[in-house]
């Protein structure tokens, strides 16, 4: 990845600064003074990635065992600077460079040749899209992104010295315990009883917070998410290409281009188009069996239709409006509009979340609750998931996380009952409704376990627990990185609660993990008509975001 990223002016007026580590001033100094100043147009040094550069308006700079690659903008004028390791290779990046530049030249308006700085909302808006764009490269290189010091204060490069981080020294690794806080207790030989934490209470402590939630959270008036910064991001980027590429030899259908036809379309016509676009689907993710579905809708729909354009790309709108007509949800989910009649009627709001083992159910429930206490309301947190060790204690430390980043600590409960078998987990959802009523909460969220949708046994108690609950909204947690099993996990949760009662949403968690490969969302709207709430986009309280179709349907088709 990038150790420092910077924009300046050609006066060395640094306007935006992104730094993981120390970098030598010498070596940005060296660039501006061969390449920017002397305009020498080789390159110095070794190109580690030398197909990269094919592409002239991307350069390379190596020196003292480090690399920049850079571009320049003539309107205004300035340049964008990554610098590395020389033994680092960073595929895309010259094309992660062109797209920040592409963004910074559609969101800063200022005049900066005349000497006047960006506007602060929009250098704002710059950095987020840029911490975005970050996180999709580092996921190419196969390193975790350290958390983001991009700044945007302009100071000269004279004075641009970076922060130098001290090396962390690793130690024996020790049997240890935990405190509720998280912090690590040196294991004293504690009898298995010892470790069962769930009814111990703690004090806050002075922990800070701060990280956990991003800096891309944002709501209307009303109270609701911002659509998906992505779509922006996407819709900028796809405009300045446009410029360049023509619709019909751009992404993965240039190779369909040729095929044209001003006659009624035949069987015959689609067969190689249909090949093409369901391997394309599958290649996003799509389980094989829907490719093959939502392929034979779109032949079903053309043929016998006159079409005055090329076959393939009739084609691919008409697979645009099937997967636009797929993921549109056909009911309301405005689910603050919901919780608050229910509040007028001084009842609680019950949502349970359910899933299989490991895909975030317990997060995405905290960031559930994050996004309900941001709109004023009084949440209790339930856990009935009594079976997995641990599971108690990790609610504990979101909640005492949430009390934190609230206004008033008493807006965010913790409800639980320790730990044991079936019958336990329906009368601590029952407690924890009439509790709510008592305690005037607004809304009750009920963690459940984790379980294996192939197992009918441990898939069986779900039924007798939604009769015991009876919650307004059964959302499943489903990750973007189970491919084609998300299927049949979709199948069998959405069949599991008795007759007339099915899930009510998707979260897809982990969208930040699989880049344009979200075939999953489709495979599980798909198998049940549920529609998507929201999308898990990484690990802090603000990382949940409404799906844009849009969004979701570009990025499937690129």
């Amino acid at each position: 990845m990038s150790e420092q990223f910077l924009i300046f002016t050609p006066k060395g007026t640094v306007l935006f600064k992104d730094e993981d580590r120390k970098v030598p001033d010498r070596v940005v100094n060296g660039l501006i003074s061969d390449i920017f100043i002397s305009q020498r147009k080789t390159l110095t040094g070794s190109v580690n990635n030398e197909e990269e550069f094919e592409d002239e308006d991307v350069g390379s700079y190596s020196l003292d065992g480090y690399t920049i690659k850079y571009v320049s903008s003539s309107q205004p004028t300035c340049y964008f600077t990554s610098c590395h390791s020389s033994l680092v290779n960073v595929p895309n990046e010259g094309q992660f460079l062109k797209d920040i530049q592409t963004l910074w030249e559609e969101l800063i308006t200022a005049d900066l040749d005349s000497g006047a700085f960006p506007d602060e909302q929009e250098l704002g808006k710059f950095t987020s899209f840029y911490n975005l764009k970050k996180q999709e490269l580092s996921k190419n290189v196969g390193v975790e992104t350290a958390k983001s010091t991009a700044t945007s204060e302009p100071h000269p490069l004279s004075q641009n010295k970076l922060k130098g981080k001290k090396p962390q020294l690793t130690q024996k690794k020790k049997a240890r315990r935990w405190d509720t806080q998280g912090n690590p207790i040196e294991d004293d030989g504690l009898e298995e009883s010892g470790l069962d934490f769930s009814s111990t209470t703690s004090e806050l402590g002075n922990q800070d917070v701060g990280h956990l939630v991003g800096d891309n959270y944002g709501k209307t008036k009303d109270g609701k998410f911002l659509v998906s910064d992505m779509k922006e991001i996407n819709d900028i980027l796809s405009k300045q290409r446009d410029k360049s590429v023509s619709d019909e030899s751009t992404g993965a259908f240039s190779f369909l281009s040729g095929l044209f036809s001003v006659k009624t379309v035949t069987e015959d016509d689609l067969t190689k188009t249909s090949k093409s676009l369901s391997e394309h689907l599958i290649n996003k993710n799509v389980a094989p069996e829907i490719a093959k579905k939502l392929v034979e809708r779109i032949n079903k729909s053309l043929v016998g239709t006159k079409v005055t354009t090329s076959i393939p790309k009739a084609a691919r709108n008409a697979l645009e409006k099937e997967l636009l007509k797929l993921l549109t949800p056909e009911t309301s989910i405005n689910l603050l509009k919901e919780i608050q009649s229910k509040k007028a009627a001084r009842n609680p709001y019950v949502i349970s979340v359910v899933g299989v083992n490991g895909v975030g159910k317990s997060t995405n429930l905290s960031k559930l609750a994050f996004w309900l206490l941001s709109n004023k309301y009084r949440v209790l947190i339930t856990a009935c998931d009594t079976f997995r060790s641990g599971a108690v204690e990790q609610l504990r430390v979101h909640v005492n996380n949430l009390k934190k980043l609230t206004e008033d600590e008493s807006h965010v409960e913790l409800f639980q009952g320790g730990y044991g078998g079936a019958d336990l987990v329906s009368k601590i959802a029952k407690g924890a409704i009439q509790y709510a009523e008592e305690n005037k909460f607004d809304i009750v969220l009920l963690d459940t376990a984790g379980r294996r949708h192939n197992d009918a046994q441990l898939m069986a108690p779900l039924q007798g627990f939604v009769k015991a609950a009876k919650p307004d909204k059964i959302i499943m947690v489903g990750e973007a990185l189970v491919g084609t099993d998300s299927v049949q996990q979709a199948k069998n949760f959405n069949g599991a609660f008795g007759p007339g009662r099915t899930l009510d949403f998707f979260i897809i968690s982990k969208c930040d993990t699989v880049g344009d490969l979200i075939g999953s969302m489709v495979n599980m709207v798909y198998a049940t008509g549920i529609p998507i709430l929201f999308v898990g986009t990484g690990q802090t309280y603000t990382d949940l975001r409404t799906l844009s179709v849009d969004w979701a349907v570009d990025t499937l088709m690129s």
